[in-house]
């Protein structure tokens, strides 16, 4: 029978919330969140306070023993450690694996556990409040919870004050555009198929547009999607016109070889579909980067109902 969320959470007497679980573990506050089509796809928190000789210890044993724990990536951060199994398996059986390993080790290092507040390291003495940070749920102080959500809602402050340079973003989203249209005719003249070139400069395009000043709002993500399907759109004519010019023709022979049927259409609607295709890809990907990134930290730290 299947190991899922709910016989994982059941188990371990831990707490349900959507696409996630969290509670103690093996003395330990962990969260394990699973999502089919994240990237990862789950990742596994474990809150404590890690600082100093300890955080040198922890690193070293999780990189040393990626293997053997069953992790692809992993992070030591403010209030504990992230990582990201591997998936092989079932989930939730190799997420209890990597949490067994990992809290054994957590001890043998000397690390405290629930009983510690994750920002100073001090007993909680029956004192703490269960929040979040980074939507890992863990308890800490109150005081120590509210002097680092004042400090993250400062941050997000200056960062909203500092101004938007707007016109250099855009001349970064059409430098990328322009690099995915370079790749397009070179793809294009290579293979026949150029839609390579669309998300490369779509992606890239989303990337400079930060880049270069200016903010990552929700005109970034319409900028970098318009330029890149333009471009590409403009790259397919351009190779349209090497076809014609090869066979003895010019502009006015532009769509020959695609109207006159055979090789010529199938490329040419393969080519139109692809970019089609892959420029709405490639938007969506960018857009819902832009509703995960304009999150601040404070956006995600609260206060949770005991």
């Amino acid at each position: 029978m299947k190991y899922k969320m709910t016989d994982f959470a059941a188990k371990h007497g831990m707490t349900l919330a959507k696409g996630r679980v969290y509670g103690v573990f093996e003395g330990y506050r962990v969260q394990v969140d699973y999502s089919p089509f994240g990237n990862p796809r789950c990742l596994i928190s474990v809150a404590a306070h890690i600082a100093g000789k300890q955080k040198a210890a922890v690193e070293k044993y999780l990189d040393s023993h990626r293997r053997d724990i069953g992790i692809s990536n992993f992070g030591v951060i403010g209030i504990g450690l992230m990582v990201s199994p591997k998936m092989t398996g079932e989930v939730f059986a190799r997420a209890e694996s990597v949490l067994e390993k990992i809290c054994a080790q957590l001890k043998k290092i000397g690390i405290a556990g629930a009983d510690v507040c994750p920002y100073c390291g001090q007993p909680l003495g029956g004192a703490g409040i269960l929040t979040t940070e980074s939507d890992i749920a863990f308890r800490a102080h109150e005081e120590c919870f509210e002097r680092v959500y004042a400090g993250a809602k400062r941050k997000a402050a200056e960062e909203e004050a500092k101004p938007d340079k707007k016109p250099l973003g855009m001349l970064g989203g059409f430098l990328g555009a322009l690099f995915g249209a370079v790749v397009f005719v070179l793809t294009y003249a290579w293979w026949g198929i150029g839609a390579l070139g669309t998300p490369v400069g779509i992606l890239l395009g989303f990337y400079l547009y930060r880049k270069f000043g200016a903010k990552k709002k929700l005109f970034s993500v319409a900028w970098a999607g318009a330029a890149g399907l333009v471009l590409s759109l403009a790259a397919l004519v351009f190779g349209l016109y090497m076809d014609a010019r090869e066979a003895g023709g010019g502009w006015q022979n532009l769509f020959d070889a695609a109207l006159a049927g055979g090789r010529g259409t199938v490329f040419f609607a393969l080519n139109l579909a692809l970019t089609a295709v892959s420029a709405a890809a490639a938007t969506v990907y960018i857009y819902l980067s832009y509703r995960r990134d304009r999150r601040t930290a404070a956006d995600k730290m609260k206060r949770l109902e005991e």
